[in-house]
């Protein structure tokens, strides 16, 4: 029996573990007999005390046993939930146009209570990224109400963020369209029912006794708990405004502010970090939050305000170290979120954008390490759609009377509108009637303001200090923004003009040298316009920002495009008669958005130049009250409002050049094409730009490549990396793209890849709708009719306009 195998591996264990007993094997059997009828109950005993020994042990406890105080499990899930560039969106019908409205606070809230069921609201931080309050009538109507004096209550944005539970909000540069009395009220009421406003950068310059030069205005950042294993550790959230407010804002609504500490000469984000990042590490923060109103921004050359201040978000991430996650907005894309940026310690730091519509979600699994350290890693991240929930029926309550209020104040009438109005909503491109009317009301208003203030006393004084010699404005110089809205014959409401003009702009009024306005046009035909002759037809496209494409009223003028840089310009006169002369001052109405903005030709001009304003003013008021006025005194006069009265002429032309090649004695790489064909390859083009799509890859979009297209050809050679497409084109005109590689072209949410099979539910499967100049490409997976775009030199997703940023051609590649 010694010689079963049971005894062998006994005798081995005892032989090597036990006794350590030099005892050669040979000799097992004769050891084994002595020891066996002993050793066997020992060593059995000896395996029942190690097993109740280890069982009481608190090394491997089991789980159902263990001591309350050890349940807390080893990692912990915190979710991040962020919105951004909301602009009043708290109702759930667009008052304007009766249209539903999905992406609202409404939505997002029951999104937000589901998200908190699921992780325990402990473990749940939400944070607004500013540009909350302006937008809509039903966001900004106790802001008017707050102004005028007649009511204290909090606005209905205000009201979102407590009842929702917002942890923090920082503020937008559209937080300061409006008076700093009446915003500072609402942030302190904000404070007080425990929704911390931050804004690190934003300090006072020392013009208030009380306040030193340098003193933050804000809390700049506050730091919140959470428990992992057991253990509480600190979250930082770091709060900063755009540095370029001045840019766009009048003094009256930042008052003794500045946004950047005076020391930071370079306007440099990084260095705004780099002064509360220590300060946060030593009151114990182990993961900091920065949520900045700003877009991604390389800013990669030296830093110049207004040049490549405004957007820093990468640059910030670059030049730092110690920040963990970064909420950006105020660029309106989602784009680049969910994707990371190295800083300058080498570590991938993960970035969102919500892009005015979605509530990002980002998911973080906490743990510690041996020492008790923080450590985490993230596990998660996406945009939700807000349409995708239900409305909080009970905010929805609290915002109704807001609502009605709004409703109210859009139904008020204001006049009848005759006939003659042209229907064109190529704002940007050629004169209409809808961009006349605004410029007609900020001259009109505006001249009779300055004859009040200044009478023929103050005339005489003016023309000595300035040199004018007249109080009427000649001209008017706009940015010109709506979502298609044009004036038709009818009643008309407040509700037309708050859809004629989506911003509140104020109007300066300011001296301004001939010469000078020929610059200003010269510089938007340059950055702003462009030409193409297809099919003989010449289509004139807007480039660039539309918030800082110029429109002119009052004055007669041709932009011509065949002709060289600064010499695209012809003017002839005023619409009051005055002749053009390079070496006179001329009277100019300009809205305070481009007043001194660097990114068009006003750049030099501020609101110190102007001689009179609305923020000034006695009436003061917005672009929206002095239309109001203009129309009401029109229909007085003659009992409706029509065009006639618009007396100015401005087109843009493009006349052939007889001396120009023929398209058949160019080499071409590609030929235009009416509508993708079943088989056939092509190169994606967009005509304002000048750029095919390519496989490079910009964010969570596509890079474009400059192609000089001439008549309906591209011209040869393609660059590297163009996209040549194969289309399959189905029965009902949709269709599919893949490349050479069987890359097909997917839209994502903001953004477009290319993937190896065609992706889910529709996402590779596109249409084309004719456009002006071209098509737009709808995708049919994403919802909301959204369509490529080129925005920012890449090509992305968005919600369609007839505009040229969405307008695309096919041009059909040779010999494929």
């Amino acid at each position: 029996m010694y010689n079963h195998p049971l005894y062998s591996v006994l005798y081995l264990i005892l032989h090597f573990t036990v006794f350590r007993i030099k005892i050669p094997y040979s000799c097992k059997e004769a050891f084994m007999k002595r020891l066996f009828p002993w050793a066997v109950p020992a060593f059995v005993l000896f395996l029942i005390v190690l097993f109740f020994t280890f069982r009481a042990s608190p090394v491997f406890p089991p789980a159902a046993e263990r001591p309350a105080e050890q349940e807390e499990q080893a990692s912990t899930e915190v979710v991040i939930l962020t919105t951004t560039d909301i602009h009043g969106k708290c109702w759930d019908v667009n008052l304007l146009t009766g249209h539903e409205e999905k992406n609202n606070l409404l939505r997002i809230s029951t999104a937000v209570r589901q998200i908190r069921q699921k992780y325990g609201p402990e473990n749940v931080l939400l944070i607004d990224n500013g540009d909350l309050f302006q937008g809509t009538q039903v966001s900004q109507v106790q802001l008017q109400q707050r102004s005028a004096g007649t009511s204290n209550d909090p606005p209905a944005m205000a009201v979102c963020l407590k009842e929702i539970g917002y942890d923090a909000f920082v503020p937008g540069n559209h937080e300061f369209n409006f008076e700093w009395d009446n915003m500072r009220g609402v942030y302190q009421w904000l404070d007080e029912n425990g929704v911390p406003v931050l804004a690190a950068n934003i300090c006072h310059d020392g013009s208030d006794p009380a306040c030193a030069r340098g003193d933050n205005a804000f809390t700049p950042y506050i730091i919140k708990t959470i428990s992992v294993n057991g253990h509480d550790h600190k979250i930082g959230i770091l709060g900063f405004e755009n540095t370029d407010i001045t840019r766009w804002d009048q003094p009256a609504n930042y008052p003794g502010l500045m946004f950047r500490h005076p020391e930071n000469d370079t306007w440099s984000m990084a260095w705004e970090a780099g002064l509360y990042l220590p300060q946060m590490k030593d009151e114990g923060c182990e993961f900091i939050i920065v949520s900045y109103h700003s877009g991604m921004g390389e800013a990669g050359s030296g830093l110049r305000f207004g040049i490549n201040t405004e957007d820093q978000g990468a640059r910030m991430i670059r030049e730092s170290e110690g920040i963990d996650f970064v909420i950006l907005g105020h660029d309106h894309t989602s784009s680049y979120s969910n994707t990371s940026r190295t800083d300058r310690a080498g570590k991938q730091i993960p970035v969102v954008n919500g892009g005015g519509t979605d509530l990002t979600k980002s998911v973080f699994r906490f743990s510690e390490d041996p020492e008790g350290r923080l450590v985490w890693e993230l596990t998660d991240s996406e945009n939700l759609n807000p349409g995708d929930y239900e409305a909080d029926q009970a905010l929805k309550e609290k915002i109704r009377p807001y609502a009605a209020a709004a409703e109210a104040e859009i139904e008020k009438p204001i006049g009848t509108t005759g006939d003659g109005w042209d229907q064109s909503y190529e704002f940007l491109t050629r004169q209409t009637d809808t961009v006349d009317l605004v410029s007609k009301a900020i001259m009109e208003i505006p001249t009779r303001r300055l004859r009040e203030k200044y009478g023929e006393s103050g005339t005489a004084a003016l023309k000595s200090v300035a040199g004018l010699d007249h109080l009427d404005v000649d001209m008017s110089v706009n940015s010109f923004v709506n979502s298609g809205y044009t004036v038709s014959p009818g009643d008309f409401t407040m509700r037309d003009i708050y859809r004629l003009y989506t911003y509140s702009n104020t109007i300066y009024v300011l001296p301004i040298y001939g010469r000078d306005i020929r610059s200003v046009l010269e510089e938007n035909a340059e950055d702003h316009l462009k030409a193409r002759r297809i099919n003989g037809q010449v289509y004139i496209y807007e480039k660039g920002s539309n918030f800082t494409n110029l429109v002119f009223g009052g004055l007669n003028f041709t932009y011509d495009l065949s002709k060289p840089k600064g010499s695209r310009v012809r003017i002839e006169g005023f619409s009051n008669g005055r002749p053009f002369e390079e070496d006179t001052l001329y009277l100019a109405s300009v809205n305070n958005y481009i007043l001194g903005n660097s990114s068009c030709g006003m750049r030099s001009f501020s609101e110190k130049d102007a001689i009179w304003s609305q923020a000034d003013d006695e009436n003061g008021g917005t672009i929206h009250d002095m239309i109001a006025e203009y129309v009401r005194e029109r229909c007085a006069a003659q009992g409706e409002l029509t065009p006639d009265s618009f007396n100015w002429h401005w087109s843009v032309i493009c006349p052939e050049d007889p001396d120009a090649p023929s398209s058949s004695d160019l080499e071409a790489a590609a030929t235009l094409a009416d509508q993708p064909e079943d088989g056939h390859t092509y190169v994606l083009y967009h005509e304002a730009s000048g750029t095919a799509l390519t496989d490079k890859v910009k964010g969570t979009g596509l890079k474009g490549a400059e192609i000089e297209a001439y008549e309906n050809i591209l011209l040869a050679p393609l660059p590297e990396n163009t996209l040549v497409f194969t289309a399959r084109v189905n029965d009902d005109g949709t269709f599919l793209l893949s490349d050479a590689q069987g890359r097909y072209l997917s839209a994502i949410y903001g953004g477009v890849k290319l993937t190896k099979s065609p992706s889910k539910n529709d996402l590779s499967l596109w249409k084309s709708v004719p456009g002006r100049g071209g098509m737009n490409l709808i995708n049919m997976g994403l919802k909301d009719n959204k369509a490529l775009q080129y925005y920012s030199q890449s090509y992305i997703t968005f919600s369609v306009s007839r505009s040229s940023p969405f307008i695309f051609n096919f041009y059909e590649t040779e010999g494929e």
